[in-house]
């Protein structure tokens, strides 16, 4: 293993090699082509997917460097000239683990401001695109009228939609299907999108959705209602049986005798539910993955029009219903209308209930505003609900019905600057680190995800100050899954390994063998900076080839002597699908390429700066629930600048520098942000806490 310190080293393979001088004339993993649809003009064209790989991988990497060249500043989410991009990768419909799922980019409306974000989901329906021959869709302008694309193996055309309007989700997966056949692949925006909801997702099927970042409501302010897409054409595989071996490989780590305790445990819990209230559970994958995972669906939940369908039936976030019967309703109608169940759950309904708690509020609609005896300053205080006030609210949200409606619409952190003269505002740093429109995952202080223990907890908050989304689903899920479910001392059920095994792990993994050993805290600093790193590239890798974060990467291991998984996995698999031999260390590079140039966007068109970063803090300034313990901030600060000095960003301003850039082959990035700041990218003087 290299060593995981970050500086770049003279001769280091890179793979801004053009693609022809790698691979030679044929085409694997990639299909080659990328569709783009201009809604205002009604065409449709393709770009070269070759011009951007292996450089930028694929999904979240190339999507970041077409935006870096075509995006330009002062665009807004709900603009026509705002980019929609929703990309496959190039192990995307094949055997590994995870290569179901899809990502999406553009400005992001959820966020607070809007910036340039990105979210994920699961299901059939990347894999139908790549096997309609495209790694990707491009979408931009706006349509007249309400239409939706349709993908025949490689044919588009750009379809009447207006009698699909106003339909939701489901029903408008069913007419599609209808019209196409029973084997379509559909993604839509309900009701909520076409309202231009903040906070509408994109749904796919059942219970696969882009969650996060209200890119629904992007789809709805281009009058594009859906995607429906049917493929024949597959995959080519350079080294067929090698990857297949791979493969079956991690699909047996993923089934290791040790499964994590919040799989078995989740498991158990949602049989249990489904059992006492009469719902049926069924088992069921997310696309065609060959590893086992805690994804099933509630067969006869309830849409918004009262048919039964099937729901989404996740143990890790849900809403807090008195019965698993009303969660099971709340979850199809938020997935039928197109709403973040996530953001309505843990962000909306607990501030709800502050603002009553506090005098601000006491009924919607006349039914009343459930709130618990004490308090609710954290997720378990807040109180369980029924069926009347969950359909109330998320009915009013959906459609923008009177002044609660239309401003829970543009998302909890809007809405408190408009409801109640801002009274609101001061319960938002108890859910919402910097604000940001996206509630607090994995951070280890509110907690809707689970618990992470005093002093794992510092490197998910490095995470959450300088990314522009919830980082769970990118490198976060990575890091809380192996410290909680392996190393010991991580809360009240231990894991497995003793201490020094988990020391030489690190050493091995990170090059630093302090990285989880919970006697360290903020010192050394990069002891918590190198896994917030290292994690936040590897996280780009996942995305942008695109697997599934839960199974990569992976970094301990029950089936090794020495307990270390094979962090390899991923570079081997990129090599066997494209016949491109790919090493561990370029493709951990290309990660760091593709995380640098989504900071250089947001400095660019946003103005992110360490300001911005450091806003996160005050949503961690008081004693988590579980540990007690409250972040020193200026400690903190020093590992910020461990963060900024090991990535090669100007400690000042967190801005890239321009040696770190010109030696990840983005000279041309460099050279456009000293256009836009007036001076050079050089390193600042270094100074405690950024100068501060």
């Amino acid at each position: 293993m290299h060593s995981r310190s970050f500086p770049l080293q003279k001769g280091e393979p890179g793979m801004n090699t053009p693609f022809a001088e790698r691979a030679g004339n044929e085409i694997y993993g990639w299909t080659g082509r990328i569709l783009r649809v201009d809604l205002t003009a009604g065409e449709v064209s393709t770009v070269d997917t070759l011009r951007y790989v292996p450089a930028f991988v694929g999904g979240v990497g190339v999507a970041a460097r077409i935006a870096w060249e075509e995006l330009k500043p002062g665009v807004g989410p709900f603009d026509p000239e705002n980019m929609l991009f929703i990309m496959v990768g190039p192990l995307t419909g094949t055997l590994a683990s995870g290569a179901g799922r899809v990502e999406v980019l553009g400005i992001a409306p959820q966020q607070h401001p809007p910036v340039f974000s990105r979210s994920g989901m699961g299901g059939h329906w990347g894999a139908e695109l790549k096997y309609a021959g495209y790694d990707g869709i491009i979408v931009q302008g706006k349509a007249g009228e309400p239409v939706y694309i349709w993908i025949d193996n490689g044919q588009v055309e750009i379809r009447d939609a207006r009698d699909l309007w106003g339909k939701g989700n489901y029903a408008t997966t069913r007419v599609l299907r209808m019209v196409h056949g029973p084997r379509t692949r559909v993604i839509s925006c309900g009701q909520a999108g076409e309202n231009l909801s903040r906070i509408a997702v994109i749904q796919t099927e059942t219970g696969n959705a882009a969650g996060q970042g209200g890119y629904g409501g992007v789809m709805g302010s281009k009058n594009l209602k859906a995607i429906a897409v049917r493929g024949m054409q597959g995959v080519r595989i350079a080294r067929p049986e090698a990857f297949i071996d791979l493969c079956m490989g991690a699909s047996r780590e993923g089934s290791s005798p040790y499964p994590p305790r919040w799989m078995r445990q989740g498991r158990e819990r949602m049989s249990e539910r489904a059992r006492q209230s009469g719902v049926t559970l069924r088992r069921r994958k997310c696309g065609f993955c060959v590893t086992p995972c805690q994804y099933a669906v509630f067969e006869n939940a309830q849409s918004s029009d009262g048919l039964q369908v099937p729901s989404v039936a996740r143990h890790c976030w849900g809403y807090a219903s008195t019965t698993p019967n009303v969660e099971a309703v709340a979850r199809a109608m938020t997935s039928d209308y197109g709403l973040n169940g996530w953001e309505i759950s843990f962000g909306t309904i607990p501030w709800l209930q502050m603002c009553k708690q506090h005098g601000l509020i006491d009924t919607i609609d006349g039914v009343d505003i459930p709130v618990p005896d004490r308090p609710v300053l954290y997720l378990s205080d807040a109180a369980r609900y029924g069926s009347e006030f969950i359909h109330t609210l998320v009915h009013k949200i959906a459609f923008r019905e009177g002044d609660l409606g239309d401003a829970l619409a543009e998302g909890t952190c809007y809405a408190a600057e408009r409801l109640f003269d801002g009274a609101g505002l001061e319960f938002l740093d108890r859910i919402y680190p910097r604000r940001c429109g996206q509630t607090e995952h994995w951070g280890g202080h509110w907690g809707p995800g689970g618990v992470v223990y005093w002093p794992w907890w510092l490197p998910p908050i490095l995470q959450w100050c300088v990314d522009t989304r919830d980082p769970a689903n990118d490198s976060t899920h990575q890091w809380t899954e192996h410290v909680q479910h392996y190393l010991p001392e991580s809360g009240p059920n231990r894991g497995p390994f003793p201490i020094d095994k988990v020391r030489a792990a690190c050493a091995k993994v990170y090059g630093n063998p302090d990285v989880c050993d919970p006697a360290f805290t903020y010192d050394p600093p990069e002891a918590k900076a190198i896994p917030a790193i290292w994690h936040s590239h590897r996280g780009m890798v996942v995305n942008s080839l695109i697997l599934c974060d839960y199974e990569n990467t992976r970094v301990f291991s029950m089936e090794t002597e020495d307990g270390v998984a094979d962090t390899a996995l991923m570079a081997k698999l990129l090599s066997a699908c494209t016949g491109i031999d790919v090493s561990e260390a370029e493709l951990d590079r290309a990660g760091e390429r593709i995380w640098t140039l989504l900071r250089a966007i947001d400095v660019r068109n946003f103005g992110r700066d360490r300001a911005i970063d450091e806003s996160t803090l005050d949503g961690y300034m008081y004693p988590g629930k579980d540990d007690g313990v409250m972040l020193d901030r200026e400690r903190f600060l020093t590992l910020l600048d461990k963060y900024y000095e090991l990535s090669g960003w100007d400690l000042e301003r967190g801005w890239p520098t321009r040696a770190r850039l010109e030696a990840l082959g983005l000279g041309d990035v460099a050279d456009a942000l000293e256009s836009v700041s007036g001076s050079n990218l050089e390193d600042s003087p270094k100074q405690p806490n950024g100068g501060k």
